[in-house]
């Protein structure tokens, strides 16, 4: 069975090891023995997992008579583990890809609409000053964003890394929510 990935290609091996080095801050940077080859000569574990996200395609229809209604696509994004919840700046590329490790989705399809409520009354009508638009749900779709999870071990670096296998950015922000699970809802 395949899956939708978030994304496109992974990041190479020497770029990997070089965003965990920028996410350990400036006092370990300071230290001249940590370096992306130190880290990568104590990496104890390395596995690419696939974190799902529910991708939802919404239609904002903004009134204004006597003129036709204006119409503003939005893609919200809500984190299938977590209960993380916004709006896509841009819509990433979304491609077909054979599963690696999977991490189920604690919230499904049933429980979704309450979380792109949220979204659409705190980020979208926000904007709106007088009357609030009218959404409707264009597409709904479970994505899954590849994401390296990396274990570090040594004298200097004890630490567990998550960095996003598409841009290299550090993704420590949304595991600590996935442990917590300080975002879901619970109506």
């Amino acid at each position: 069975m395949m899956i939708r990935r978030i994304g496109s290609g992974n990041i190479s091996e020497k770029a990997l090891y070089r965003a965990i080095y920028k996410s350990l801050g400036l006092r370990a940077r300071m230290n001249k023995t940590i370096t992306p080859g130190h880290l990568q000569s104590y990496t104890v574990s390395k596995t690419l997992i696939h974190h799902p996200f529910w991708m939802v395609k919404s239609m904002v229809l903004a009134d204004r008579p006597p003129f036709p209604p204006r119409k503003i696509p939005r893609m919200i994004f809500v984190d299938a583990v977590s209960g993380y919840r916004g709006i896509f700046s841009h819509v990433p590329p979304v491609t077909e890809e054979a599963p690696g490790e999977k991490v189920e989705p604690h919230i499904m399809e049933e429980d979704l609409q309450k979380y792109v409520d949220d979204v659409r009354k705190r980020q979208i009508d926000k904007q709106y000053m007088l009357k609030k638009p009218r959404h409707e749900t264009v597409e709904t779709t479970l994505a899954h964003l590849p994401i390296f999870e990396v274990k570090v071990e040594s004298a200097e670096v004890d630490e567990t890394f998550y960095i996003n296998a598409n841009t290299g950015e550090d993704e420590q922000f949304l595991s600590e929510r996935w442990k917590s699970g300080k975002d879901l809802i619970n109506k």
